[in-house]
């Protein structure tokens, strides 16, 4: 026998990682009511969404961090869904 152990699928795309600073009062239009409006969007785009724990703010600031991890193409989307959430100043 000897080949190579069993092969998988090829290799995963790189991986791509954004990260956003959201006022703590946006983060629930974000959420959603029981996270269902971020489950969504990650559902919709194909990346992860994960946004930190309340009092967990940047330093500083009281801005929460979000941080989407996926493909290029998967994060890019996700992190357009997420600033639709967010008002423009």
């Amino acid at each position: 026998w000897g080949g190579p152990p069993g092969g998988g699928g090829g290799i995963a795309p790189p991986s791509v990682t954004y990260t956003l600073h959201v006022p703590d009062h946006i983060v629930p239009a974000i959420l959603g009511k029981g996270g269902q409006v971020v489950r969504e969007m990650m559902e919709m785009s194909g990346a992860t969404i994960k946004i930190s724990q309340k009092g967990e703010y940047v330093p500083g600031t009281t801005n929460r961090t979000i941080t989407i991890t996926g493909s290029q193409h998967s994060a890019s989307y996700a992190h357009q869904l997420v600033s639709q959430k967010i008002p423009q100043q």
